[in-house]
């Protein structure tokens, strides 16, 4: 049996948290639809027996997980939302930043994921999880071709990887990444010494290689090799990429 020194020691939950995990259930279960009006206020307080400020401060907590959004006004009020993974993109990087966290620690922490996420990849679904690789590696070379490949592209690829390991928990993972992954390529191709054209498309073609050899290794089931041909991958990107920029913070970098 646990034992506490004294009830300090037990964070109760306040009235507001239970009312928006009671309405958050609902939400998740579609026991209300998206694009559904929540009840009124003067209904919420009857249904719940709290006060008008908990009921608001509720609404409020739903609002900031993206769950409801609410309109004021004589004819405003709660209307529910999709669930979505958006929201784990936006409190990572808030958490992130109020840790002060800096992008070398962001990378290490990939780095130790992705190539992961490869092998199971190769493991689990070797098919169908190449087939979207090369999807997306096919938009990235004619985007190469017309000179308008961006970051925000290469770093979807990286995202797409982790989804493609068919573990649901690196999926969330990858979308709460997200955002700091464009930003971090976007500014590593700023910091990158000055290139002509041609050095730069052969650099990039590399890259994108890279990505095609490690679909070939998933679609061949060889998580072992896939994954470490992802890791020296990264390695070598890192060496690049991170150089400069290892010891920026993640809050510097958000707020470019």
């Amino acid at each position: 049996m646990i034992k506490f020194k004294n009830d300090s020691d037990v964070r109760v939950p306040k009235a507001a948290e239970l009312v928006a995990a009671s309405i958050r259930r609902a939400i998740i279960r579609a026991e209300i639809a998206s694009g559904e009006n929540l009840p009124p206020e003067a209904k919420l307080l009857e249904m719940f027996e709290v006060s008008r400020p908990t009921i608001r401060e509720a609404l409020r907590i739903l609002e900031f997980e993206d769950l409801i959004s609410v309109s004021r006004g004589a004819r405003g009020g709660a209307k529910v939302k999709a669930p979505s993974p958006d929201f784990v993109s936006r409190a990572m990087g808030v958490a992130l930043q109020a840790r002060n966290v800096v992008l070398g620690d962001v990378y290490q922490a990939r780095m130790i994921v992705e190539p992961a996420a490869a092998k199971l990849a190769a493991q689990g679904r070797p098919k169908a999880a190449a087939a979207a690789l090369r999807q997306h590696i096919k938009k990235e070379f004619e985007a190469l071709d017309l000179d308008v490949l961006t970051p925000t592209l290469t770093a979807e690829f990286h995202r797409l990887l982790m989804e493609q390991s068919g573990n649901q928990t690196l999926a969330l993972i990858s979308v709460a990444l997200r955002d700091l992954i464009d930003r971090h390529q976007t500014l590593a191709r700023r910091s990158l010494p000055a290139e002509d054209r041609q050095a730069s498309r052969k650099r990039s073609r590399l890259g994108l290689r890279s990505h095609e050899r490690l679909a070939e290794l998933i679609e061949q089931g060889k998580g072992e090799a896939a994954e470490i041909h992802w890791r020296l991958h990264m390695e070598r990107a890192g060496e690049a990429y991170l150089d400069r920029l290892a010891q920026a913070s993640v809050v510097d970098v958000l707020s470019e």
